[in-house]
């Protein structure tokens, strides 16, 4: 899920495995280890494209990883917090942690000189809190040992990649003994009511000193709520998919490959896609709806002998194996190509130009017949994202007009 998501939760579980302990560290630590999976999108600067869309969520978020980096990271925090000279060690790091996510904000939004002033005036700000925390009278040195250290830090790094199974994205949990990529497919990878609610809860508990009851029963509050609505998403998923299955016998469609996921940003409404020889059928359906089925579209297959460039593609099937073989693939000029991932439905939430499905890619086929993946593309074109988010809300209230 999003990056705010994981650090809430790895904050959250830190927290009951070792808060009574070591206080609000367990938070701080726990939400950094929550979001550290996800650092693997910084891979992309050393691979080719295709490569780096299929490490993502790949490595390092398999269960075998987790517990390695687990063991690795309960060790060293245990030496550093053990060395007489570990509050210098601290200090420094988070000032560098600090400065490079700053930095890195800075660089990936299009540099400008008033972007890096503001940043350096929070650098700045930021250490200097950083170095009256830790060089003030009475600090306080953690008391864990390495083996709490290293449960605390397995519970933060594993539940990383348990979220993000029951999303579409998925994750390859059982690497490298499986490259399947796991996805449930029940919510959706940003969800303000699984995350406000666990985030409030958190920031509460957060205020309470590490003793107090209260801050454990808002901490498990959170916990509790969230992991109910996850099962809420679960049994919205089993309705769906009835309703999906009902909509394509009613529209005569036989298929065995066809999958439903949840829009962004809800758990209402709702988008299927169904497989058949000659087409893809597409549709969405929100709880609201007045209509009992999905109204379907059909999607003919743009290129029928995919298959054909399939056999010998390493580009392609890394494509498909992502898109979890519902993509659509058509020729956009001479030697240029869209892979288009139908999974994710497109921008506006309806059908329109192809250049508004969510996740495309732009291909190039060589001399030699085979494909070359240039980049993810663009988001889509003349989006205006107030218009695309009204759309949503509407389509989310049961509106079917367009």
């Amino acid at each position: 899920m999003d990056s705010l998501t994981q650090i809430v939760l790895g904050a959250a579980v830190a927290e009951a495995s070792l808060g009574k302990k070591i206080g609000n560290r367990a938070m701080i630590w726990g939400g950094i280890a929550g979001t550290i999976p996800d650092l693997d999108v910084m891979a992309g600067a050393f691979m080719a494209p295709i490569d780096a869309l299929v490490f993502h969520r790949g490595p390092t978020h398999s269960l075998l990883t987790c517990v390695i980096m687990a063991l690795f990271a309960g060790w060293a925090i245990y030496k550093m917090y053990s060395w007489d000279k570990h509050r210098w060690i601290g200090m420094s790091a988070w000032m560098l942690l600090v400065s490079g996510i700053v930095l890195a904000l800075i660089i990936n939004t299009n540099f400008k000189w008033s972007g890096l002033v503001s940043g350096l005036m929070f650098i700045t700000g930021t250490s200097y809190l950083i170095y009256r925390r830790y060089s003030r009278e009475g600090y306080e040195t953690p008391m864990a040992t390495q083996k709490e250290w290293t449960i605390m830090f397995l519970w933060s790094f594993i539940t990383h990649p348990l979220l993000d199974i029951f999303t579409t994205y998925g994750t390859t949990i059982f690497w490298p003994l499986s490259d399947v990529r796991v996805a449930f497919n029940n919510i959706a990878v940003a969800d303000p009511m699984y995350t406000l609610p666990f985030l409030t809860t958190l920031m509460i508990a957060a205020f309470y000193p590490r003793w107090s009851v209260r801050r454990r029963y808002w901490n498990y509050i959170g916990v509790l709520v969230s992991s109910m609505y996850m099962i809420l998403t679960l049994y919205n998923k089993r309705r769906i998919d009835d309703i999906f299955h009902q909509s394509l016998q009613e529209h005569g469609i036989k298929t065995g490959h066809y999958m439903t996921s949840p829009t962004i940003l809800n758990n209402i409404l709702w988008s299927g896609v169904a497989e058949t020889d000659t087409s893809y059928w597409y549709g969405m359906y929100s709880f609201y709806d007045k209509n009992p089925f999905f109204q379907l579209r059909e999607l003919p297959k743009s290129t029928p002998d995919s298959t054909t460039f399939l056999k010998n593609d390493n580009t392609l099937n890394k494509l498909v194996w992502f898109s979890n073989g519902f993509y659509d693939l058509r020729q956009t000029d001479k030697d240029l190509w869209g892979y288009y991932d139908l999974r994710f439905g497109t921008f506006r939430a309806r059908k329109t130009d192809p250049d508004e499905y969510v996740f495309k890619f732009n291909l190039k086929r060589e001399e030699n017949g085979t494909f070359t993946m240039i980049d993810q593309g663009d988001r889509p074109r003349d989006a205006d994202f107030k218009q695309a988010f009204s759309l949503l809300w509407n389509r989310i209230k049961g509106q079917t007009s367009e």
